[in-house]
């Protein structure tokens, strides 16, 4: 019942929680953005769809969605993961996260944009989770 992000590279990982019932993860990824997940039961009316159908108010809208990944957690490894991205066209990387070599002139070319803090993520974070229990039956 992990990420699979968060399982292939924990190094990555800033925070985890759970807010209403649903687990969430942040992580970072190459370029200095902040990513929010939310983690769904089997049965969810979000369970297992694609995340351009899945009716969800978030930053940037959803850009991700995948199944549980087997870790050392215990209990079952079927939930579904449903997330969004902090680097979008007014986001900008934080500079106090890593960017790989590779991607920091990529990363200098983000000007004008806002970097969105651990807090905003995080609030983003409660706000899907609330989201996903309202669209429960």
């Amino acid at each position: 019942m992990c990420l699979p992000i968060a399982v292939k590279r924990p190094e990555v990982v800033l925070a985890k929680g759970e807010h209403l019932g649903f687990e969430w993860n942040i992580i970072h990824n190459d370029m200095g953005f902040r990513c929010g997940y939310v983690r769904v039961p089997k049965g969810h009316p979000w369970f297992d769809k694609d995340y351009n159908d899945i009716n969800a108010d978030v930053h940037g809208g959803l850009t991700f969605a995948a199944m549980d990944m087997p870790c050392d957690k215990g209990g079952p490894d079927d939930g579904y993961w449903v997330g969004f991205d902090c680097g979008h066209f007014d986001d900008a990387p934080d500079p106090a996260l890593p960017i790989l070599k590779a991607r920091k002139d990529f990363a200098l070319a983000w000007v004008g944009g806002v970097v969105r803090s651990q807090a905003y993520v995080e609030e983003q974070c409660r706000s899907l989770c609330q989201q996903a229990k309202e669209a429960m039956p």
